[in-house]
């Protein structure tokens, strides 16, 4: 059987996935792989991850850190 990876699943899991880490996960993330790092700054997972966390203005501060 293959060795499947998180690579491997679809976008939609990915995300739902990270969605789930605290914000300091997310920023050692960032370092794993550029794909990762897309992810992670793109404007959907933002969105996703703010309506999980109903994140206060810190939050949105320190998200705004994880984009370029």
């Amino acid at each position: 059987m293959e060795n499947p990876n998180f690579d491997t699943l679809p976008e939609h899991l990915q995300m739902e996935i990270l969605s789930l880490l605290p914000l300091q996960s997310l920023g050692v993330c960032l370092c794993v792989s550029k794909q990762w790092r897309s992810l992670i700054r793109s404007q959907e997972f933002e969105d996703l991850y703010l309506s999980r966390w109903m994140a206060d203005d810190n939050d949105v501060v320190l998200l705004d850190l994880l984009r370029p």
